[in-house]
């Protein structure tokens, strides 16, 4: 896509706000109730344990439009219950905000069929979305190209540092940075920007788009290849395009 001075996240919210009036959306007597969930029903019972909503590093918000639903992971979560133009006047100067934002969005592209699995998935099925993820990487590009990695997830890690042997991994978690991960040290996320001019590609957290990096991730990476995973980055991706592996996500 092409990279602005506007930011990605308000851009979605013009885009969606556009389809919630050409759908009458605003004028009914839609509530929106967006609550953490616990681990358990985020994730299940996967077999790895550092997750970073197993250690209550980030909470998963849900929101929820004539049962329709739409996820969002942040570090600020809030509960809210109201309508869509609530929402829509929340002014996005937090990570708070920003997750009831996109968690809403999502749910709403859910709820008009523009897009599925917006739930994260759960028990086995990160481990299992790690392997297919690896597998197709290694497919589309090879073994040796240099792949880089933005925001740590544990069988992605696993399964990426066995498929490639140049690979580099930024965190924003104090608890991960300087740890050897699968034989991986696990870099500041201050260093994004070199692990990105030195990657041939990317694969970065869709979590990116709350906690306001995401602009800055897009123009760096600019003529190259980015992928994003995750549940949080659904509707962006639908709407601009972007790449995004997410295998075994919920509807």
């Amino acid at each position: 896509m092409t990279v602005t001075n506007q930011s990605l996240i308000e851009m979605l919210r013009e885009r969606w706000w556009r389809k919630v009036k050409e759908h009458q959306l605003e004028k009914t007597e839609i509530v929106i109730k967006a609550r953490p969930l616990t681990p358990t029903e985020a994730i299940g019972k996967p077999a790895r344990e550092d997750y970073p909503l197993l250690k209550g590093k980030e909470v998963m918000i849900e929101a929820d439009i004539k049962g329709c639903k739409g996820q969002a992971f942040t570090d600020e979560p809030l509960n809210f219950t109201g309508k869509l133009n609530s929402i829509y006047t929340l002014p996005l100067k937090n990570n708070g905000n920003r997750a009831l934002l996109v968690a809403t969005i999502n749910a709403t592209y859910n709820l008009l069929g523009l897009v599925q699995n917006t739930r994260h998935c759960k028990d086995n099925g990160p481990e299992e979305c790690g392997k297919e993820l690896a597998k197709y990487l290694v497919e589309k590009h090879g073994k040796n190209i240099r792949v880089g990695m933005i925001g740590y997830q544990p069988a992605i890690v696993y399964h990426l540092s066995k498929s490639f042997t140049k690979f580099r991994v930024s965190d924003m978690d104090p608890e991960n940075i300087g740890k050897k991960r699968n034989n991986i040290v696990i870099e500041t996320y201050l260093n994004n920007d070199d692990i990105i001019e030195w990657s041939d590609i990317i694969l970065a957290t869709g979590t990116t788009i709350i906690n306001n990096t995401i602009n800055r991730i897009l123009m760096k990476a600019y003529g190259k290849e980015i992928y994003f995973y995750g549940v949080t980055i659904a509707a962006a991706a639908y709407e601009f395009k972007l790449n995004r592996l997410c295998f075994k996500s919920l509807s």
